[in-house]
């Protein structure tokens, strides 16, 4: 149940399911750490692509470019304010499935036995987790906001495409005037109150490959890069390792040509970018779809600015069910039971949002 000075959100909220409910694309987001939700429809069911990231909309990226980049033409642009309620209280007693166990394992296995026969030197896993539930698309939403008001959260909807939502802690992209942003986010541990992340040298390492692949990649695309970090971030119930990178756009660079080049990180990819790839296409059993790719902003902003998020903590909406994705970065140093327990704990961000509060 929503409080009253949210009303103006309920009212949003509300257009957001109608637009839904007429078969029509839409979107509702929130940056992180901010109060102001927004919601982009389009009126028409079209199916529209972007090729060079220099149209106005929302786009919504896969992890493979070649399937083509969505993008939501922003007919109309909404905005309401949204107080998260200090007495909202998350569902407890989460208890999670060992479903899909082996087959992950004997996955991180042959992801081990490629790093070691030199073939790759690092390798982003993943899984599906397909669940059964009963909660409504928008208190799903209302549950990500209340949840997560560090990530970007987010309800995209499109006739063609399907209902994703979800709550990342990774900025892929933002470009405001000639000011270029983007982060390293790699190496995970589980949150413990009252205690700083202990980070061992597996997380050092990966959070190193992927920080010093953007780097190189950005070089030759911008001027002026500045590295800061690595430092803890917390996202949820989870720590994470984070550098920020910044840069200027030089003159001769597209936005086009910086996402060419940075899609996909290691961070959701690995090392080499074409064997990893490769690998992942090849073993991982599944089509990761709309799953780290990146969505947000095009031309969008007040400035006008570019916002793009790596599509990290998600999940596909279907009629009574979801579908689930979460994954890990594989490195040399990498042990299949911990890394088991680590996309186990990533998964807690979408299922607990599934769960009727007791």
């Amino acid at each position: 149940m929503l409080y009253p000075e949210n009303k103006e959100f309920q009212h949003l909220l509300d257009k957001v399911k109608n637009a839904i409910e007429q078969r029509l694309p839409v979107c509702l987001y929130r940056k992180p750490n901010q109060e102001k939700v927004k919601a982009v429809f389009q009126n028409s069911d079209q199916l529209l692509f972007t090729s060079d990231f220099e149209n106005t909309g929302f786009v919504f990226a896969p992890f493979d470019l070649r399937d083509n980049a969505v993008l939501l033409r922003p007919d109309k642009i909404l905005s309401a304010t949204y107080l998260i309620p200090i007495e909202e209280k998350g569902a407890s007693g989460l208890k999670l499935a060992e479903t899909g166990k082996s087959i992950h394992l004997d996955l991180v296995e042959k992801g081990l036995k490629s790093i070691a026969k030199g073939d790759l030197e690092k390798v982003v896993l993943s899984r599906k987790i397909e669940i059964k539930h009963q909660i409504s698309p928008e208190n799903i939403v209302l549950r990500l906001l209340n949840a997560y008001p560090s990530a970007f959260c987010y309800l995209f909807f499109h006739p063609k495409i399907g209902l994703w939502c979800g709550a990342s802690p990774e900025t892929f992209l933002q470009v405001e005037n000639d000011e270029v942003k983007t982060m390293s986010l790699a190496g995970t541990l589980p949150y413990q109150p009252n205690a700083h992340p202990e980070w061992g040298q597996k997380e050092l390492d990966e959070q190193a490959m992927v920080t010093d692949f953007i780097k190189n990649r950005l070089l030759k695309e911008v001027d002026d890069l500045q590295v800061n970090g690595p430092e803890s971030s917390k996202a949820g119930l989870l720590w994470h390792l984070k550098t920020e990178l910044r840069a200027k756009l030089s003159l001769n660079s597209s936005l086009k040509d910086i996402v060419k080049s940075l899609h996909p990180t290691p961070a959701v990819c690995g090392l080499p970018f074409d064997e990893s790839k490769k690998f992942i296409l090849e073993h991982e059993g599944y089509n990761r779809a709309y799953y780290t790719g990146f969505l947000g902003e095009l031309s969008m902003g007040e400035s006008p600015d570019t916002s793009l998020y790596v599509n990290l903590r998600c999940m596909e909406l279907t009629q009574n069910g979801a579908s689930i994705y979460v994954g890990g970065g594989i490195t040399a140093d990498s042990n299949p039971e911990k890394e088991w327990e680590e996309i186990q704990n990533k998964s807690k961000t979408m299922l607990r949002l599934l769960q009727i509060p007791e």
